[in-house]
């Protein structure tokens, strides 16, 4: 199950919060090189973690093996205020559309073409259940471009806002990304099961 903490709830959950953010920083900074995001405390956090961001935490046991972040567009967010040379027009942006950040998978648990019980297809099929409960049906994304393909084989309807571009060890592409039902009947097709994934924090 993937655990959903409201950013206005984060105080209540510090201690996980805290290895989540140190989960971030050991996949973006140590493994994926960007630097930019480089906290001397091994914690990687920005303005953006605020009380309108919503955190998924993918865990097994007790361990964070997935994690991954949405923002409402109708605020500044990554595409706008950090990324923007991504996009060679304006990111989509309204009550419909949120952005999908900061998703990342811990390495044993990476899989060229994930099933079963992946983390990466209970975090993609995270977003469609979430969006789905909350009348959201297209996010925007900066993520590695061959990320996109398996996008695809998943039924999200796709479109790049931009030309890929170097960061750290990755080329970064910023997409378009549409969901509907199709798109959660092929992750559930993918995992082999039709459960739901998501579960609020207590």
């Amino acid at each position: 199950m993937l655990m959903v903490i409201p950013g206005s709830e984060v105080s209540r959950h510090a201690e996980l919060m805290d290895r989540a953010f140190r989960f971030r920083h050991a996949v973006f900074v140590g493994e994926k090189g960007w630097e930019d995001l480089r906290q001397p405390d091994g914690l990687e956090r920005d303005r953006f973690d605020d009380g309108h961001a919503v955190h998924q935490l993918c865990m097994r046991g007790d361990e964070i093996v997935g994690y991954q972040r949405l923002l409402p567009t109708t605020r500044p967010h990554l595409l706008t205020d950090v990324l923007g040379d991504l996009c060679r027009r304006r990111p989509p942006r309204g009550a419909r559309v949120f952005e999908w950040t900061r998703f990342c998978v811990a390495r044993g648990h990476r899989e060229m073409r994930p099933c079963g019980d992946s983390p990466f297809l209970e975090l993609a099929q995270g977003v469609v259940e979430w969006g789905m409960a909350s009348k959201v049906d297209t996010v925007t994304v900066a993520i590695d471009w061959r990320l996109m393909v398996i996008a695809m084989q998943l039924r999200f309807f796709v479109r790049p806002l931009g030309f890929p571009k170097r960061i750290g060890r990755d080329e970064v592409v910023a997409l378009r990304m549409s969901f509907s039902r199709e798109t959660l009947d092929a992750i559930q097709a993918a995992r082999g099961t039709g459960a739901p994934v998501l579960a609020v924090a207590a």
